[in-house]
């Protein structure tokens, strides 16, 4: 990093830093709590750091005893690329409200809805789009979206749970990004006719219907069950149409984007795993029906298709946590692309010290193609908590795996809550 991008960097975490003391005083007359989390990387690819720096502010104001207003104040500042330099605004804001009618509780406003019960890589969890990457060293934030959620408890054992999204939230890919890949991808192709293209533009077709969900879950002695139906749309954008343009500007690649419509049958489940005390046995199993899509002559989406992952995770006598189970279908993969991989999160906490080493990996059983992250976190304080991580990628760049080569490298990150 330049000298000059490392002052403007530090500029904007001293005003971050200064706002937090703002915002925290404006602030008492809520409940609240801080955390401010600092994140940097080294890419063994681009070989660049990159920094990002967030602030997260939760808060609750009581209006009467089941009323509130919930929700946080997120402040971000960051050099990757394609990442915004700053950004401020609320993830959640909505007003909760209990037993409105008897057994019936509310949230209206910016919420995130959480269906399924895998830790992380779900099929079931599709109202509220999240970064638009794949994270082997941390579970990844959902982004907040404008709706409703009603809740109704039929009994202690039993309740349905409903959900009503005006519009759909999209996962934020940047502009740039998605030019510099469509440029990528098609670029080879029309020079091959002696093409040469100077630029990308996008346009996006809007889409029509509001996204809603319904979802019963059951607890019996050992297990809770449930089913639910989510009618929407896919977060990230698929290519509807492709035109060139000759222009005096130069020729132009335009790339017509949209959000095919999606259905999906769900079944998760969550209780002790049969035989072995202590261990909780987890599962999301999804049937996909998708919206026919077409581009270029070819279809994209056709058919149903299932994607699950079934899970268990237990902790030994010696503190040694094991996460582990099958996958078949990662977020990224559609259709015909879903196949199976196995996953692996390991975590020791050592007697009497700070340091608690981890160990993640995910394994292609098509290709052999493997993810892997060391780690270790250091508990500087009660509120201070220091990680350090490596992540490495064995396979081509074709195997399935290979589209996390880019995130090979070095990975810090430092939390503070206050």
């Amino acid at each position: 990093m330049s000298k000059e991008k490392l002052l403007n960097f530090s500029k904007v975490v001293l005003f971050t830093l200064s706002f937090l003391t703002i915002i925290s005083r404006a602030a008492l007359s809520f409940e609240s709590s801080q955390k401010l989390f600092y994140q940097g990387s080294y890419s063994l690819q681009q070989q660049k750091i990159n920094n990002t720096v967030t602030l997260k502010i939760d808060y609750m104001q009581e209006i009467t005893n089941d009323l509130f207003f919930q929700g946080d104040l997120i402040l971000r500042t960051s050099n990757k690329e394609y990442s915004k330099p700053f950004l401020i605004g609320p993830n959640e804001f909505y007003l909760s409200a209990y037993d409105v009618l008897e057994n019936l509780d509310l949230k209206i406003g910016q919420i995130i809805t959480r269906w399924g019960a895998a830790d992380f890589f779900s099929p079931l969890d599709n109202f509220n789009p999240a970064p638009p990457e794949l994270s082997l060293t941390g579970n990844q934030g959902k982004i907040g979206a404008l709706g409703i959620n009603a809740t109704y408890y039929i009994n202690s054992q039993t309740y349905l749970q409903a959900v009503l999204l005006p519009r759909l939230e999209t996962s934020p890919y940047p502009d740039e990004y998605l030019e510099d890949s469509y440029l990528t991808q098609f670029k080879p192709l029309y020079q091959k006719q002696g093409i040469d293209i100077d630029a990308v533009e996008l346009s996006y077709l809007p889409t029509k219907n509001m996204i809603w969900g319904v979802q019963l879950n059951h607890t019996f002695p050992t297990f809770d069950v449930g089913l639910s139906y989510y009618r929407g749309y896919y977060m990230d954008p698929f290519p509807a149409n492709l035109d060139v343009a000759f222009k005096p500007t130069g020729n132009i690649m335009e790339v017509t984007l949209s959000y095919p419509a999606r259905q999906v049958l769900g079944l998760e489940f969550q209780g002790d795993f049969p035989g072995i005390e202590g261990a909780t046995l987890r599962g999301d199993l999804a049937y996909i029906i998708p919206e026919v899509w077409m581009f270029q002559g070819e279809k994209m989406l056709e058919k149903p298709y299932l994607q699950t992952i079934i899970s268990a995770d237990y902790t030994t006598d010696s503190n040694l946590y094991l996460n582990g189970g099958f996958i078949y279908g990662l977020p990224f993969e559609r259709g015909t692309q879903c196949s199976p991989y196995l996953y692996l999160n390991a975590k020791k906490e050592i007697t009497n010290s700070d340091f608690s080493p981890s160990y993640t990996a995910i394994l292609s059983l098509k290709d052999m193609s493997m993810g892997n992250a060391i780690g270790i976190d250091y508990q500087i304080s009660k509120n201070v908590l220091a990680t350090l991580s490596y992540v490495f990628i064995s396979g081509d760049v074709n195997s399935k795996l290979g589209i996390l080569k880019p995130s090979q490298g070095f990975y810090f990150s430092l939390e503070w809550l206050f």
